[in-house]
């Protein structure tokens, strides 16, 4: 059967809810009122509006919903907290992470750094990688070298391309850099040694996280 219109009607309520539906995480809250609403209000709505669509000489082909629900009562997490712990998320995955955080979220800096970096890990832990170029000094003769190589905004490691695997790097932190984003981002490298896949470098990822913005844009623009 053809269709010709698409109606979206949307509805926001607010709620005053006894703590018993407010001990749970974002998940399970949306579950709970799906739960709740579901016999009479997302499955008897689809059913009253063909009835009255048919009035109209219309009929109803197929329907869908979108159900979600934010807990007013949740400590709100700083959105610089958020990046600090992950920088690796994207915009719309940090609102993921805060709304599931909120309510389990530790009250101290050190330990809601941790708290946040293992829900944002569990959340998404793929590697997530961009371009970029590491600077040197070759380990023989201290002359300059220059390697491409790939970020991965997960975990702040470096690998280096495999043409360039073969240069033996000064170790130590400090002494290599890294830049991304057509050298527009420049980060602290630590080499720590060698192996058959190159040099072994690092970033950390409080720096990963001073240049969240331009670097889960070259990402999102790459994917």
């Amino acid at each position: 059967m053809p269709i010709n219109l698409k109606l979206h009607i949307a509805f926001e309520f607010e709620i005053d809810a006894p703590e018993t539906l407010l001990s749970g995480d974002h998940a399970a809250l949306c579950h709970t009122f799906s739960d709740l609403l579901g016999p009479l209000v997302l499955q008897g709505m689809p059913k009253v509006t063909a009835t009255q669509l048919a009035k109209a000489g219309a009929s109803l082909t197929g329907h869908h919903y979108h159900l979600d629900v934010r807990n007013l009562s949740t400590p709100v997490i700083e959105r610089a907290a958020l990046i600090t712990a992950a920088p690796h998320l994207t915009d719309a995955e940090l609102d993921r992470l805060a709304q599931q955080a909120g309510s389990k979220a530790p009250g101290d800096a050190a330990g809601l750094q941790r708290y946040l970096r293992r829900q944002a890990l569990a959340l998404v832990n793929e590697y997530r990688l961009v371009p970029c170029q590491v600077e040197g000094k070759l380990k023989s003769n201290g002359a300059e070298a220059t390697l491409a190589a790939m970020l991965n905004l997960t975990n702040g490691s470096v690998t280096i391309d495999e043409a360039d695997r073969q240069h033996r790097l000064q170790q130590g932190a400090g002494v290599v850099s890294v830049l991304a984003a057509e050298g527009a981002v420049r980060l602290v490298g630590n080499c720590e040694g060698h192996t058959l896949s190159g040099p072994v470098i690092g970033v950390s990822i409080a720096d990963v996280a001073g240049a969240r913005d331009e670097l889960i844009q070259l990402w999102q623009n790459r994917n």
